[in-house]
């Protein structure tokens, strides 16, 4: 019994060593398996970039093919020193900023393949639902390793405005960025005709006026179909209540508040008296010789113009153009800053996110900490093919003078959930560009026809069902502002 015994338990050791056996090989094939399903491993405590990795990026610029264009140089000397640096190259696709509302939908319903896409509270879909729907990858655990300029450079309370659930999933683009929409307009030109900074639309006709009748090789304004929606910008921000509200993309016509006090009321101006009024100023403006009169079919790069000394001045958020001013080549006119309405926006309107299906998450942090890290780059990021007019002139003061103006974005923390007007949002995108567009650079003939004409365009695209499915989830929203 004794032997028999004995044999058993050898019998069941052997069992036990080959289990353990089995389990440790299986463990380590496991491991093995892990490590090497992922094309930038850690190896001996080395970031290990041996296998070549090529990358797609969706990022946001004017047009596809203005920014490859624009950006063919930059972007061979980037993946040039991204292969010598990381083993990596990186195919980039620009998103028109006036196809955002269409395209962004498009990529994920159609389930496009792309490793790095940008990502925002106010696209549809927006950078939450992305999240929820799994569509994004979680980021905290990679970053700190694999991104470590990113890591250390963003402050913590940056890193939380972006948390969904306490978790990263998108790097900011910008620590801090204000909706300073404004007129960017030559200083030499007004020192030359001794008049003073412009303030209100009277001054900038009074500009213009002087540009026509004094220069002779000067367009007073360059804009095109890409920048109209500037001008929509301009009637927003120097009306005194409206506040821009979630629910159609901020790249078209959007909505806006009523006012200040009832932030879920809201407006979409295009049916107000203001509009029908800025409507016939934009005619006049056309008709002087403002802009010029090819602005509806103009695909030209516009900066490029203005900095060639052929045009007097251009419309934009002046942050998207630089991280401060040159006080003496050019001025500017914000919009909002008089009725305190410059908007300091939240972290998750401009991000960039990694796709969660994406075989090449570490890689693709190691170019983003790449891109962000470097002063030739990182306008790849931040300006898109906009380009950078404007240089690092004053910088502090300026984010400082801002700071101390600006509001919170009051629906900053709020995500509109489109899935029930998907439909009508894209309808009335589609309406904006056909009938908007046109109106607001005075190319669609009589304004008061033209208006009436777009709003009954906008009635049977839905924009109603838009604007009552935006009130009635802002019902239990709590504000910030």
């Amino acid at each position: 019994m004794i032997r028999t015994s004995r044999r058993k338990s050898k019998g069941a050791l052997t069992v036990i060593i080959i289990i353990l056996v089995g389990v440790v090989l299986g463990y380590s094939v496991l491991n093995s398996s892990i490590v090497t399903t992922s094309s930038t491993p850690i190896v001996d405590g080395q970031i290990d970039t041996s296998r070549y990795v090529k990358l797609s990026m969706l990022l946001i610029g004017p047009s596809s093919t203005e920014a490859i264009m624009d950006y063919k140089d930059i972007i061979a000397r980037l993946n040039k020193e991204l292969k010598d640096s990381i083993n990596t190259n990186v195919e980039i696709t620009f998103i028109p900023f006036d196809e955002i509302g269409r395209e962004y939908s498009l990529i994920f319903n159609s389930k496009e393949t792309y490793d790095v896409i940008y990502a925002s509270s106010r696209a549809n879909p927006g950078y939450f639902k992305l999240v929820e729907q799994e569509n994004l990858k979680e980021l905290d655990e990679l970053l700190p390793i694999y991104a470590k300029n990113i890591w250390e450079n963003i402050s913590p309370d940056v890193w939380d405005d972006t948390k969904y659930k306490g978790k990263i999933y998108g790097i900011p683009l910008e620590e801090v960025k204000y909706r300073a929409n404004s007129l960017i307009y030559r200083g030499d030109l007004l020192e030359k005709y001794e008049m003073e900074p412009l303030m209100s639309l009277d001054d900038i006709k009074e500009f213009m006026d002087t540009i026509l009748i004094e220069e002779i090789d000067i367009t007073p304004i360059v804009i095109n179909e890409n920048s109209a929606i500037s001008l929509y910008d301009m009637l927003v921000d120097l009306n005194p209540d409206w506040i821009p509200a979630p629910g159609i993309p901020q790249s078209s016509l959007y909505l806006v508040s009523k006012s200040k006090e009832n932030m879920s009321d809201i407006l979409y101006p295009v049916f107000s008296n203001e509009f029908m009024e800025f409507a016939k100023e934009m005619r006049d403006w056309a008709e002087k010789g403002y802009w010029q009169e090819e602005a509806l079919t103009d695909n030209s790069t516009i900066i490029d113009s203005l900095e060639s000394g052929k045009d007097g001045s251009i419309f934009g958020n002046i942050f998207d153009y630089s991280n401060g001013f040159n006080d003496q080549k050019y001025r500017f006119f914000c919009f909002g800053e008089k009725n305190q309405k410059v908007i300091k926006e939240s972290a998750v309107k401009n991000l960039l996110s990694i796709n969660s299906d994406s075989r090449n998450v570490e890689r693709a942090l190691m170019v983003i900490d790449f891109i962000m890290d470097s002063e030739e780059f990182n306008g790849l990021f931040t300006y898109g093919a906009q380009g950078q007019i404007f240089k690092d002139i004053k910088q502090k003061e300026v984010l400082d003078y801002y700071e101390n103006i600006s509001i919170e974005d009051p629906y900053g923390g709020f995500t509109f959930d489109a899935t029930s007007v998907e439909e009508e949002i894209q309808s009335v995108i589609k309406v904006n560009s056909q009938y908007g567009i046109p109106i607001l650079l005075g190319k669609a003939g009589d304004p008061v026809e033209a208006v009436n004409r777009y709003r009954e365009k906008l009635k049977a695209a839905g924009i109603q069902k838009i604007i009552d499915a935006v009130e009635e989830q802002l019902k239990d929203f709590s504000f910030i502002y």
